[in-house]
């Protein structure tokens, strides 16, 4: 029992990692309140998830707020552009819902919007840790977030179910009871255990990314290559 209750033991470490994702939550939720910083604010939670997956030396509101401010810039002109984009296609689509029965090609452009917007939840799963881990343009980020998303497809399903299992399971019970013991868990840690989850899938795509040295053989592609390990 002494050794259960020991500082060093399982369960406190546990304990020490579960309260470190919940403040990760609060800041993820706080910073993200302006809505136009949740791309900084997502960009921070995946920089100190995959510091604790790696199980680096990690200092929660320090290095969230470093990476916050050191990724402002291109995370909120990243969000801006997948928010726009995104408006789009739920516009057309809508538009040509309520217009079907007057265009005949209203079917094929909602099949052609749908396939657009898988391609920007798969931007969506990646680019955030992507701009998180690496250096590179706004163009370049977002072209090497798709690009990994594609060529990494079944980890992609995995990341993607992830992020969004426990907020349909959250609605779900909502619409069925009108109340749900996960909410006010969802507030809590909604964000930060995903992402932490996710961390897991994420470093190991990465690392084969990153060349041991200069003069190392990656076999990517050249775009690629240029994405170079952001120091921690």
């Amino acid at each position: 029992m002494k050794g259960f209750f020991s500082y060093d033991s399982a369960f406190f470490r546990a304990l020490d990692k579960l309260g470190s994702l919940f403040i990760l939550n609060l800041l993820t939720l706080v910073c993200s309140i302006p809505l136009f910083t949740i791309g900084a604010s997502f960009t921070a939670l995946y920089y100190v998830t995959m510091k604790m997956v790696r199980d680096e030396e990690t200092y929660v509101t320090k290095d969230y707020f470093r990476s916050f401010k050191q990724n402002f810039r291109q995370g909120t002109v990243i969000w801006l552009i997948l928010f726009i984009i995104g408006s789009v296609l739920y516009f057309d689509y809508r538009l040509m819902v309520l217009n079907r029965e007057t265009f005949s090609g209203a079917g094929a452009f909602m099949i052609l919007t749908m396939a657009c917007a898988v391609f920007l939840i798969v931007e969506m799963a990646y680019i955030f840790p992507v701009l998180a881990k690496f250096y590179n343009t706004v163009i370049q980020t977002m072209k090497n977030a798709l690009l990994m998303g594609i060529r990494h497809f079944p980890k992609t399903v995995a990341i993607i179910f992830i992020d969004v299992i426990f907020l349909v399971i959250t609605l779900i019970s909502l619409y069925r009871n009108g109340r749900s013991f996960l909410a006010p868990l969802y507030v809590c840690l909604g964000f930060a255990v995903p992402a932490y989850a996710n961390s897991y899938i994420f470093v190991k795509i990465f690392d084969q990314y990153i060349p041991v040295d200069e003069t190392a053989e990656t076999g990517l592609d050249e775009d690629t290559v240029e994405c170079n390990g952001k120091e921690d």
